[in-house]
């Protein structure tokens, strides 16, 4: 999988400013995203506001995902986390970098490494594809097997399962 412009990968994202375009202030650093296995899809950003604090900035609140900041139209964009019941349902991304990735016949393949965002629709976003981590040769390389998130069989718990013929083509 390329890393190009509409792919990013979340390593690259994690820790990015969040501007507001109204009043050109940085809002909070985009911390971690909550998705929707069913879909594929990015909920909200988690944006850390202050050393504590954290607020959502709901995909559809997204302009921007710029190489240097995300941003959205204006502050009233971010809302609270407590409020919203459909977290609850979410995985966050960050906990996707613990998850097993197993072959639908029962193989492990190994671990998610690092996930890729598709960008080119911020509104719209969602995980592209599923990068697993290296070893040393793939660190020195810098090139780590992937495989699109639309061939996950079924999220559970702490997996990803792949069919069969995806897995063995990533050995």
């Amino acid at each position: 999988m390329e890393n190009n412009q509409a792919t990013r990968k979340w390593s690259d994202l994690h820790g990015i400013a969040v501007v507001s375009l109204s009043d050109g202030k940085k809002v909070g650093t985009c911390e971690d995203f909550y998705f929707e296995p069913a879909t594929g899809s990015v909920y909200a950003l988690r944006v850390k506001t202050g050393l504590l604090g954290h607020k959502l900035l709901p995909a559809a609140d997204i302009g921007t995902i710029g190489h240097d900041a995300i941003t959205t139209a204006n502050e009233q964009g971010l809302h609270g986390e407590s409020g919203d019941e459909r977290l609850a349902t979410l995985v966050l991304g960050q906990n996707l970098h613990s998850y097993r990735v197993m072959s639908a016949s029962g193989t492990l393949v190994g671990t998610v490494g690092n996930v890729l965002l598709d960008t080119s629709t911020p509104a719209a976003l969602h995980i592209a594809a599923f990068e697993l981590a290296g070893g040393l040769r793939e660190q020195l390389g810098g090139r780590y097997p992937a495989f699109p998130a639309s061939q996950v069989v079924r999220y559970g718990q702490d997996v990803l399962i792949i069919p069969d013929e995806i897995a063995q083509s990533l050995h």
